[in-house]
């Protein structure tokens, strides 16, 4: 009897003995385990949801942050952040509509330091009007002043002061004033909701994937 046609050599080198269906056969059990396709699209879709989660939260982060800085802007809580504080005087609205309880957007003042040198320059520019029948015609004076945004008013008579802080350096002023703070709650609660949704959504696939 040939020993290379015997059960041995089916067991060995012949494709349709058993151990030929465990080591090559696609068909067979090991094959079905290793090559069988997984089921697609929950991994993407798991990734989906966690970028989704992280994606509100950093933006509802950064709302958070901007409606905070309104609001300590507008509060006067600024100085302790370390910018620009200033009390402005010789205050004139020119917003002729302004009711009694609203904000002016456009109010102009003098900080201490522009008012000594607006006081300076009309003293020159008398001093120049003496001369006027030798130099000629005197220039007119030229005054500084700060443009101030959101200072509260009543409607009636300008502030004898106003309080306001400068964000950025060389950047705009802005008025301590409950329209301010109004303005930043906004953001604040928006941001608020929109980071609690997203850390939501982030726990619940935690929850999710340690339950798996």
């Amino acid at each position: 009897m040939d020993v290379s046609t015997g059960r041995a050599g089916r067991t060995n080198g012949d494709p349709v003995g058993g151990a030929g269906r465990t080591n090559g056969d696609p068909v067979g059990g090991a094959g079905r385990t290793g090559g069988g396709a997984r089921p697609a699209g929950r991994g993407g879709g798991a990734g989906g949801r966690r970028l989704a989660g992280l994606s509100l939260l950093l933006g509802g982060g950064a709302l958070v942050v901007l409606g905070l800085m309104v609001v300590v802007t507008g509060t006067g809580l600024s100085g302790a952040l370390g910018m620009r504080v200033e009390t402005f005087g010789r205050i004139d609205c020119r917003d002729t509509r302004t009711q009694k309880g609203q904000t002016v957007r456009h109010c102009f003042g003098e900080s201490p330091a522009q008012q000594r040198a607006n006081r300076a320059e009309l003293k020159q520019v008398d001093l120049e009007m003496l001369r006027a029948h030798l130099d000629g015609v005197p220039r007119t004076p030229e005054l500084v002043r700060t443009r101030i945004l959101f200072a509260d008013h009543d409607g009636r008579t300008d502030p004898d002061t106003v309080t306001a802080t400068q964000v950025f350096d060389g950047g705009r002023w802005y008025a301590h004033s409950s329209t301010l703070v109004g303005y930043g709650m906004i953001p604040l609660l928006l941001g608020a909701g929109t980071a609690a949704w997203g850390g939501y959504r982030l726990r619940g696939r935690r929850e999710g994937a340690g339950a798996g």
